[in-house]
């Protein structure tokens, strides 16, 4: 089926949102602007009658919002710039549903998984246990929030993409200047009480690990950046 009723409804409510002059005007244009481009997206589309029930939910959600918008009367009133916001998110979504590609939140939910037990394994070594600690909430709430698309959740899973770079560039510093003086590295681990064997094989393992968070976290990202559409 086609997407003429989402189609009108987007239509209807960029009309209403340019009248809306108690939305301040910079937002207005923003609104508008972002709702003509999807309006050109769902002109284009064919929908598949599996997702009938949740073509229906969001045009009628377009709708109670185009009212809502009409009736409302205060200046500055956030509450309904919030409301367009989650709308356009949801449109987004809907979209990517519509699409078939939703893959890449699987792809996105993979690459934090790995990024969240390297960064936990390997931050202690530098940072004590404070730091894993204080992710291990971000990271338990975060996976929750995007299994649900919860913009909130992913924003959440985010937050721990500086902290994993971090981890990983002291790591691989501490693999150059381990290399550089490699008895001397070796000879350290050996008098912190671990066997000779060992210590060979932590001086490498240590920036090995620390080079695979590397990617791990800026895949996380270049992921997060593919699938940021699929969240409300």
């Amino acid at each position: 089926m086609n997407a003429n009723l989402v189609v009108s409804t987007i239509n209807q409510l960029s009309v209403e949102i340019g009248k809306a002059k108690y939305i301040r005007e910079n937002k207005r244009s923003k609104y508008i602007s972002t709702l003509q481009e999807i309006h050109k997206t769902y002109q284009q589309i064919e929908i598949s009658e599996n997702f009938k029930n949740q073509y229906n939910q969001l045009n009628s959600k377009g709708i109670e919002l185009t009212k809502e918008i009409r009736n409302s009367r205060e200046k500055g009133n956030e509450k309904l710039e919030s409301s367009i916001e989650i709308y356009i998110r949801y449109l987004k979504a809907s979209l990517c549903d519509f699409r078939g590609s939703t893959n890449n939140l699987r792809k996105y939910i993979t690459s934090f998984l790995f990024s969240s037990i390297l960064f936990l394994a390997l931050s202690p070594q530098f940072y004590g246990f404070i730091l894993p600690i204080l992710f291990f909430i971000p990271i338990y709430l975060g996976l929750k929030g995007v299994k649900k698309r919860s913009i909130s959740g992913f924003y959440m899973t985010l937050s721990l993409v500086p902290v994993a770079l971090m981890t990983s560039f002291t790591w691989l510093r501490y693999g150059i200047n381990a290399f550089s003086d490699y008895a001397g590295a070796v000879t350290a681990i050996i008098n912190s009480g671990v066997s000779e064997s060992l210590a060979k094989s932590l001086v490498y393992i240590g920036p090995l690990g620390g080079a695979v968070l590397l990617i791990f976290a800026c895949l996380q990202l270049y992921r997060g950046y593919k699938s940021k559409d699929l969240f409300i």
